[in-house]
């Protein structure tokens, strides 16, 4: 007997990146970053070019989240690679 309540098979999650949020003190503002691939595998310190013109030592946490569709972004990269 077909399941009643999910009819349909649930569809994937499409994947739009993952974020790690940081605090710029020099604008007093929260910025995220935007990364296409889990940055979960290593959570040593970046340097991330931030918008305000400086670059800030971000340490990656472990606690990382997905991005959703229409969640805006102040920095992209591919990978953390490109910021080490």
């Amino acid at each position: 007997m077909p399941n009643a309540r999910n009819p349909k098979k649930r569809a994937e999650r499409e994947d739009h990146g993952w974020v790690i949020s940081f605090g710029c003190k020099t604008v007093g503002k929260l910025m995220r970053l935007k990364v296409e691939t889990d940055p979960a595998s290593d959570t040593s310190p970046i340097e991330v070019p931030c918008p305000c013109g400086e670059t800030h030592s971000v340490i990656v946490s472990p606690y990382r989240r997905r991005r959703s569709a229409d969640e805006p972004f102040d920095v992209e990269v591919k990978t953390l690679d490109e910021l080490r």
